[in-house]
């Protein structure tokens, strides 16, 4: 199986490991990503600004994409929800389609709207399966409580998105459910992280932020799960700014990103997953981790057989 690896525009920059660590846990099912240089910004910049401009980048993703003969694996929530809305738009516009063709056709590309945009999340839920990743699990994480926080962007609007139940989204649950760790039920799992009022409103987005903190908290969980590349940001960058000003007896609510957990459990290194490069992550969080780390229970029981014969 091949997608053209869409990260967006912060992934890169900002936050590698998310890319690395979702890299080194599809190669495990043979799925491989394909790096295009020629991708571009989705347009979510430019949102609320001009409809047109924010949907003609991720038509030009797509119509390059379609070249290629593949379909699209998007990490970012923003750039998914870019690309569907795109699309959306010109399954239901063919003047616009037109129009952005002419456009395209200077570079030799047309867009007909035969790529698919998938999430990595819905490609290891439906492509790959729970009972295919089960099958190829090293070690199980009992014990470990996780607050998966969405973002708003992959579950809103679910018309365009497509992505599972918006008020009772499973397919996270059951992704965290097979690595034996637990998607805990918090305060503020389906809410805004404040990262879109960043600059705008700098007070409001770190109150959102300390809300979702302190629901986290209250529900026992012991790291955060952002789904959402802006909210990682907002756990592992803001978090750790607002901690600076605080004094350095504040508490972090550390960020483990899922395919780093499920790299874990599939026995993957934890440098290739980049789990230190979190910045709210101490050595002691990994020994944590890492001390919860247990073959699977069908896997200790095949061991004590091989023994026993």
């Amino acid at each position: 199986m091949k997608f053209a690896f869409f990260q967006g525009c912060n992934i890169p920059v900002r936050i590698e490991q998310y890319a690395d660590s979702t890299e080194a846990v599809l190669r495990i099912f043979d799925i491989e990503l394909v790096k295009i240089p020629e991708f571009n910004c989705c347009g979510y910049p430019v949102r609320n600004v001009d409809e047109k401009a924010y949907i003609l980048p991720s038509i030009r993703n797509m119509a390059i994409a379609e070249k290629a003969g593949l379909d699209i694996l998007v990490i970012c929530n923003c750039c998914f929800a870019s690309l569907q809305k795109a699309k959306n738009v010109l399954e239901k516009d063919s003047a616009l389609k037109d129009e952005f063709n002419t456009l395209l056709a200077k570079e030799g590309l047309t867009y007909h709207g035969a790529t698919r945009i998938r999430h990595y999340l819905t490609v290891l839920h439906e492509d790959v399966g729970i009972e295919a990743i089960r099958n190829k699990l090293v070690n199980t994480c009992k014990g470990l409580k996780l607050s998966v926080i969405h973002g708003c962007h992959i579950l809103r609007p679910r018309e365009i998105t497509q992505f599972d139940d918006s008020f009772v989204p499973r397919i996270t649950e059951d992704l965290v459910g097979v690595t034996g760790a637990t998607s805990i039920d918090w305060r503020g799992s389906l809410e805004c992280c404040g990262a879109a009022l960043a600059g705008l409103n700098d007070e409001l987005s770190r109150r959102l932020l300390q809300e979702k903190i302190t629901g986290a908290r209250e529900a026992g969980a012991d790291y955060v799960t952002p789904i959402c590349s802006y909210c990682h940001l907002q756990f592992d960058t803001t978090q750790v700014n607002i901690a600076a000003q605080a004094g350095p007896e504040t508490d972090l609510l550390s960020v483990l990103l899922y395919p780093q957990l499920l790299g874990l459990c599939l026995g993957i290194n934890e440098q290739r997953l980049g789990i230190a490069r979190n910045r709210t992550i101490g050595v002691g969080d990994i020994d944590h981790i890492k001390s919860l780390l247990a073959p699977p229970v069908e896997e200790k029981k095949k061991k004590v057989r091989q023994q026993a014969a």
